[in-house]
């Protein structure tokens, strides 16, 4: 028994010995099975939050995503292996998303306690040298599959795959799908809450090595667990969903012995079938009473009963329509003006900053494996705010009166009081005037990014402002027909332009200012979105010499320049992405790097979601042709759509330190280094083909363009002088 850990150790409370198997678990264990080629021609709608936490929770194939944050490596190569084998078959995938969340909805596995004291045990395994119990610690991690729905988005329209984003849940929309005369999907993919919408069976999975369909039927289950439909969906709500949370009996059970779906038919049973005489008998029970349980349950039964979905004619309405309360609002959520919903369906707007506007709550968690500190706080607390209340006035300002007078309070996953950030939209500076006159279309387009398509616009939009006479035309005084901007490129051009001025890199003359020449300085070095990022970052003083944690290199270390070095630099490199092979990562890991990774997650989300709202904006107010079939592509032309994680910035680490332990640095040492040799073999992954050069090279190029800004006159960044002594550091070594 030697290495270990005691049950009492504190990486191993005893709360979390035996969780409830939820009830997903217990029904994998009664699948059955379909050949593929009795399925030809049918369409199977996918939960894309059940597809992802299968590909992405459901197996070990990249246990230290965790650890690395960003894009899996294997993102890509799984869900074209399953796009192409499927098609191969003949059965066509329809992806539908979660939208808005409803009321009393459940947090994401990925937020549990449980998930992050496995992660901090991987990272207290890995520093004590146990690379085995790291690896199987950070895959018992659940990954944050919210974070890639972006990306997947992306992906789907590379591979012509339909998709639609729902109203609220995804599962009730499938629902709604399937049970359509004109059969619009001919079957689901998801979890077994689709049982609580009616459904017959579900699909939950697609096996590549046999080519058959994994499927649990609801009448076996009932059959296994005697019990009726109403029996089995009350059984599966007390043992916890995304509308319920466990009732708290079967968690003290669980305390002592496995508990799952049978003990939470047979605490049902005890009780008449019934929750509400269950709730009544444990009604002293102080988390009952808390929870309280009997109306969270009887919400429950509303909102699965009348979940808000969209029809085949685009019309958003609750299910059963004619048999439902006038308080639906009550147990889904706000209602929201129908156009507004049809842009989040196509993904021209994600449902964050709609879910600020109809809960009045921006509830900001801290990821797992993050260092809880005072920067990271600082940054997604405090500094992030004004880009939040950017977002909601400009959404806002095209809706009505309502929305425009909303109060947003901040919730912080810290105890902290933040009464001065509330956001009240109607005090926020009026934007809608100021950026309505931006209406760059036709020649004048041409102008900005020639005759063909552009994806990345914002280093045209900036050169074309340098133009004193063309940036006085981009002003529109006078009125014009509408709709004004009909073209892809007019629409996502003038979604540029107005985001250039909202973050102040334009005037209101449409004059470039310091901090917009030094963008068009960083872009013209790596015209890449991460620049942009990372100017942002730049700006909110986000690069410092000091450790991700806010711990400074301590002043007598011996190696305190190189440290200080290494940390601006390596920081930067978080921003660009490794040129890893479509398998799990094998090398170093760093805690530190993985902290300052999800600062650029939090800023990226954040910019991703100021240029979607000023989209919509521009669709509401009238100023887009709506009469148009591009909106997947419209939605894929907005860059911040995945993350990179922390590779590259480990590479760089690795590279520089194993360079500064050299009495002299030779190209022959650089050059040994970057190919691996001997010693220097870290990234199993990374050798042949001058891959670790290739991943050196874009975090070099990061730095440069990064650099370039912070040498153009007025940008006064406070960090100039560390910059310019990196920079004369990093040259010998790079």
């Amino acid at each position: 028994m030697s290495g270990m850990l005691p049950l009492d150790d504190p990486l191993f409370p005893l709360s979390y010995q035996l969780p409830v198997q939820k009830f997903d678990v217990w029904a994998s264990k009664h699948v059955e099975y379909c050949q593929l080629h009795l399925l030809k021609d049918a369409v199977i709608g996918v939960d894309a939050s059940y597809y992802l936490n299968l590909r992405f929770n459901g197996n070990n194939e990249e246990p230290l995503k965790h650890a690395l944050g960003g894009q899996p490596f294997t993102f890509k190569k799984i869900v074209e292996e399953d796009v192409a084998f499927l098609r191969q078959n003949g059965i066509t995938l329809i992806f539908v998303f979660d939208g808005l969340d409803y009321v009393n909805k459940s947090l994401p596995n990925s937020q549990s306690a449980e998930s992050r004291r496995v992660q901090d045990g991987a990272w207290h395994h890995y520093l004590n040298g146990d690379s085995k119990r790291t690896v199987i610690d950070f895959g018992k991690a659940e990954y944050d599959v919210d974070s890639t729905t972006r990306s997947l988005q992306k992906l789907l329209a590379e591979n012509d795959v339909q998709y639609m984003v729902a109203p609220y849940s995804a599962t009730a929309q499938l629902s709604y799908l399937l049970k359509l005369e004109d059969q619009y999907i001919d079957a689901v993919m998801g979890s077994t809450e689709c049982f609580l919408f009616g459904m017959d069976r579900v699909v939950t999975d697609f096996n590549l090595n046999d080519s058959t369909l994994s499927l649990i039927s609801r009448a076996t289950c009932e059959g296994i667990l005697k019990a009726d439909k109403d029996l089995l969906r009350d059984a599966q709500l007390i043992l916890g969903t995304s509308f319920t949370p466990t009732f708290p009996v079967l968690e003290v059970m669980a305390a002592t012995k496995a508990t799952g779906i049978s003990d939470a038919v047979a605490l049902l049973k005890g009780f008449g079938n019934s929750v509400t005489q269950l709730c009544i008998f444990h009604r002293e029970n102080p988390q009952v009473q808390s929870l309280k349980y009997a109306d969270r349950y009887k919400k429950a039964i509303m909102t699965i009963r009348h979940h808000v979905i969209m029809d085949k004619k685009g019309v958003v309405g609750p299910l059963n329509f004619d048999y439902a309360p006038g308080d639906v609002h009550e147990f889904v959520g706000q209602r929201l003006p129908e156009e507004l919903f049809f842009y989040i369906s196509r993904g021209i707007l994600g449902p964050e900053i709609p879910n600020w506007l109809t809960s009045g709550e921006i509830v900001l968690s801290l990821p797992g494996g993050v260092l809880d500190s005072e920067p990271y706080r600082r940054l997604v607390i405090e500094l992030l705010n004004p880009f939040r209340s950017e977002s909601l006035k400009i959404l806002a300002e095209s809706l009505n009166y309502y929305y425009q007078s909303r109060v947003i309070k901040v919730t912080p996953w810290v105890n902290q009081d933040t009464s001065n950030l509330t956001i009240e939209i109607r005090y926020a500076p009026a934007m809608k005037q100021k950026l309505g006159q931006w209406k760059v279309r036709g020649s004048q387009i041409e102008t900005v990014v020639g005759k063909g398509e552009n994806v990345n616009l914002f280093l045209p939009c900036l050169r074309s402002l340098k133009d004193t006479s063309f940036a006085k035309d981009t002003i529109t005084k006078e009125r014009v027909e509408h709709p004004a901007l009909t073209t892809a490129n007019e629409v996502v051009a003038n979604t540029v332009f107005r985001y250039l001025q909202v973050r102040g890199y334009v005037d209101e003359q449409h004059n470039l200012t310091t901090w917009g020449k030094a963008l068009e300085a960083a872009l013209a070095v790596a015209d890449e979105e991460y620049t942009i990022v990372g100017i942002e970052m730049l700006r909110m003083g986000l690069f410092t010499g000091n450790f991700a944690s806010g711990d400074p290199v301590s002043k007598t270390d011996k190696d305190h320049d190189r440290k200080v070095n290494t940390n601006l630099i390596c920081k930067i490199a978080c921003l660009s992405r490794i040129r890893h092979k479509p398998v799990g990562f094998v090398g170093p890991l760093d805690r530190q790097l993985l902290t300052f990774a999800r600062k650029i997650t939090a800023v990226r989300t954040t910019l991703r979601e100021l240029l979607e709202t000023i989209m919509t904006s521009m669709f509401l107010n009238g100023e887009i042709d709506r009469d148009r079939e591009d909106w997947t592509s419209l939605a894929q032309m907005l860059p911040f759509a995945s993350d990179n994680g922390s590779g590259n910035g480990i590479a760089a680490k690795t590279y520089l330190d194993a360079v500064s332990e050299e009495a002299e640095v030779t190209d022959a040492l650089k050059t040994a280094i970057k190919q691996q040799e001997g010693k220097y073999s870290w990234f199993g992954q990374l050798r042949g083909g001058g891959t670790l050069t290739k991943s050196l090279d874009q975090a070099w190029k990061v730095w440069d363009a990064i650099y370039a800004a912070t040498q153009i006159p007025g940008t006064d960044v406070k960090e100039t002088k560390l910059f310019t002594e990196a920079n004369d550091w990093l040259s010998p070594r790079r």
